[in-house]
């Protein structure tokens, strides 16, 4: 009986969690060049009786009879969005592998993106949508113009910055030969932890487009109507088995009169 509470309470537990990456998905479904998280599971064989203290929600009894499902991975997907023209000149996308390497004005730590969505501050300094971190050169400076002269940016074929028709800059773009050894940091961008940069060439800028979100809204909305009933689904059962386990207690187990 309790075995069975608490495989409902996991699963119930579970589809939270995907709910919570499924509602974030949808909240950034015009984020530019946003990659959507997806969950995996995998149930919990009876033959597999090896502890996993790894696993975030690990339950002895559960693991050790088998048939309730745990969370086994937690990804986003690695496909890119599609690429929708904006006419904005300060709007770049990456066609193929690749990320934009940012340098955040407080701490100095360098970040990767892949939206290309910038914008210059009072400074000159070419810097992400919410003007906190700096978009960097391939030399690892700040991508800077002059302000006196006017933003009148244009990017060539071969990736060279100009404004005017004075050479600028080019992006320092780079990719992983590992792509798990990086993760998502929050705000759009990317973190490496088991992985090291390395300068690409496959890739090709384009000025005046930028990749979109991957989250297809409705495909969203179906997983969201689905994980909810499964949460109703699980959450009935605890119930129904609380109440069974109530009457064993409270009838089966009064004193004979």
């Amino acid at each position: 009986m309790l075995y069975g509470l608490y495989a409902s309470g996991l699963g119930a537990l579970g589809q939270s969690v995907r709910m919570d990456l499924i509602a974030n998905n949808l909240a950034n479904v015009n984020t530019p060049a946003f990659r959507r998280d997806q969950i995996a599971f995998r149930e919990r064989l009876a033959e597999a009786l090896e502890d996993r203290p790894d696993l975030k929600y690990y339950n002895g009894l559960v693991h050790r009879y088998g048939g309730a499902p745990f969370i086994d991975t937690i990804a986003y997907d690695k496909h890119a969005g599609a690429f929708d023209v904006t006419n904005r000149p300060l709007d770049f996308s990456i066609q193929g592998s690749g990320y934009f390497v940012v340098r955040d004005r407080n701490t100095e730590r360098q970040y990767y993106t892949r939206a290309g969505n910038f914008q210059f501050d009072p400074g000159g300094n070419l810097t992400t949508a919410d003007g906190r971190y700096l978009v960097l050169s391939e030399d690892g400076d700040p991508i800077r113009i002059d302000v006196e002269t006017g933003v009148d940016i244009k990017l060539d074929s071969n990736g060279n910055l100009f404004q005017g028709n004075e050479f600028l800059s080019r992006f320092q773009i780079v990719d992983f030969a590992d792509p798990e050894g990086i993760r998502k940091f929050g705000e759009n961008l990317y973190e490496t932890f088991a992985a090291e940069p390395q300068r690409t060439e496959e890739y090709k800028l384009v000025q005046a487009v930028l990749e979109s979100s991957s989250v297809n809204a409705v495909a969203e909305m179906v997983d969201l109507i689905r994980t909810v009933r499964s949460i109703e689904s699980n959450l009935q059962m605890v119930k129904i088995q609380d109440s069974t386990l109530d009457r064993l207690v409270n009838e089966m187990g009064r004193p004979a009169r």
